[in-house]
C-alpha cells in the first residue's frame, strides 16, 4: 500500500511540476511581452521551480525503475537454475 502511495504522490508531483514549469514560462513571456519586469521575473522564478521539481521526481522514477529492473533480473536469474561458470 506503501509503495502505492508513494508512486501516486510522484505522479502527481510530476504531472504538477510540468504544468508550473509550463505556467512560468508562459507567465515569463508574457511579462516580458508586455515590459513588466515583475511579471516576467516572477515567471521566470516559477518556471525554474518547477523544473527543478520535475527533475527530482525524474531522478526519484529512475532509482525506483533502476532497483526494480535489478530485482527482476535477480527474479529470473534465480528461475533459470543455471550455473555459470568463470
Amino acid at each position: 500500500m506503501a509503495d502505492r502511495t508513494e508512486l501516486t504522490i510522484e505522479v502527481v508531483g510530476t504531472s504538477l511540476a510540468n504544468k508550473t514549469t509550463v505556467a512560468g514560462a508562459l507567465t515569463g513571456a508574457v511579462g516580458w511581452l508586455a515590459q513588466i519586469n515583475w511579471v516576467g521575473l516572477v515567471g521566470v522564478l516559477v518556471a525554474v521551480l518547477g523544473l527543478a521539481a520535475n527533475i527530482f521526481f525524474q531522478i526519484r522514477r529512475d532509482r525506483r525503475e533502476t532497483a526494480e529492473s535489478a530485482a527482476r533480473i535477480a527474479a529470473i536469474k534465480g528461475q533459470c537454475n543455471v550455473d555459470q561458470q568463470p
